[in-house]
């Protein structure tokens, strides 16, 4: 119940006509809690700004509204890489914008969730394998399908003491053995779980990371559709490229520090998905890295919006965006060594987003110089 502090003066009692709390923090801790569950705006941005005022740290808050969106929806949503995406900006924002920031990443999480069946818990195996084979098994029950299995077994990682960028390596794999899934939401979402991890803290994984894995076995690659393979095959095209690819990685590794990610952008932006690979391979033989590749593929995705005409309809947009938000998580899951430093080259190149991503525009078709709906 509210409080009022009281004086006694000459005999007179005062009562100061502010309400306060014996515990304002733990008060708007479960005010926000409230407004969550019941998806009440008003509420969440009260109880945000009584949390702030009480002094509660951002991160905090961040934390709360993420494992609540963690616990009440049976899979990762937009409204948690909203909320993970607001929250990388909170060191930059000013008092009131952060504020601001914090109350629509909540309340984007809070409609996600509102009437959403919850994440039903599961146990990691009874046995700890070797981290080998647990990185094998995710890979083959994302291939076949089977969430229980995959979710049981990254439990089972993460119990055992898979370090970040050892889980990181894991799922980027796991992830990549289908090209460009479900037009690249797999790779993003997975990307978000480890920011969002980044901010509220490790210890959280086991309830944070088993959120993506549902959509990641679900997800239908780009060898799926008709678009990759007709009127070029860039399945195939892949597929023959990843060989080679693993033995110029292992031939190049460590040749040099390699600078070409702006002529390389430059490549990627093109229709031609043979001169792509072809540009591809001669950055490797140039001593490029897996990293630089990613940075110049995210450079080349990120100038692609940049040049994308105002009068495409919205799909021609969402295209460019997935495409972008993808080569984002390519390049982020290696610049900030998430994977393991020394892994397989043959793995590497598989996993390794460049070659299906820069690809998938010339599925797609819809390229900056050729605006298909662009004003003239």
């Amino acid at each position: 119940m509210p409080i009022c502090p009281v004086e006694v003066r000459n005999g007179h009692v005062w009562v100061k006509t502010t309400f306060t709390q014996a515990d304002p923090a733990a008060h708007w801790h479960q005010r926000l809690a409230n407004g969550l569950a019941h998806d009440l705006g008003l509420a969440i941005a009260k109880a945000v700004h009584g949390q702030l005022t009480a002094g509660v740290p951002q991160a905090e808050i961040v934390r709360q509204v993420a494992l609540f969106g963690a616990q009440n929806r049976d899979g990762w949503g937009v409204g948690l890489t909203i909320l993970t995406a607001l929250a990388n900006l909170l060191p930059v924002l000013p008092e009131e914008e952060a504020y601001l920031a914090l109350f629509h990443g909540a309340r984007r999480v809070a409609a996600d969730c509102d009437g959403a069946a919850p994440r039903r818990e599961r146990a990691p195996l009874g046995s700890r394998p070797e981290p080998a084979a647990l990185k094998r098994w995710l890979r083959r029950w994302t291939n076949v399908r089977h969430r229980e299995a995959a979710e049981r077994t990254l439990l089972t990682a993460i119990a055992a003491g898979f370090s970040p960028a050892e889980l990181a390596d894991a799922l980027f794999a796991a992830a990549t053995e289908r090209a460009f899934a479900d037009s690249g939401h797999s790779l993003d979402f997975i990307n978000k779980a480890f920011e969002c991890l980044d901010l509220v803290g490790w210890q959280h994984a086991a309830a944070l990371l088993p959120t993506v894995v549902g959509q990641m076995v679900a997800a239908r690659g780009a060898e799926e559709s008709t678009a990759w393979r007709q009127p070029v095959d860039l399945v195939a095209l892949c597929e023959e490229s990843t060989s080679e690819v693993a033995d110029l990685f292992t031939a190049g590794r460590g040749a040099c520090d390699w600078s070409g990610h702006a002529a390389l952008a430059r490549e990627l932006l093109g229709d031609n998905p043979v001169r792509i690979a072809d540009a591809l391979k001669e950055a490797i033989r140039a001593g490029a890295a897996p990293a630089d590749l990613g940075q110049s593929l995210a450079y080349a995705a990120a100038l692609r919006l940049a040049r994308f005409g105002n009068a495409n309809e919205h799909a021609d947009w969402e295209t460019a965006h997935h495409i972008f938000t993808y080569a984002n998580a390519d390049a982020d899951g290696h610049c900030q060594h998430r994977h393991a430093r020394h892994g397989c080259p043959r793995r590497l190149a598989r996993r390794d987003g460049a070659l299906p991503c820069s690809l998938s525009q010339c599925a797609t078709g819809a390229h900056p110089g050729r605006r298909r709906r662009a004003a003239r």
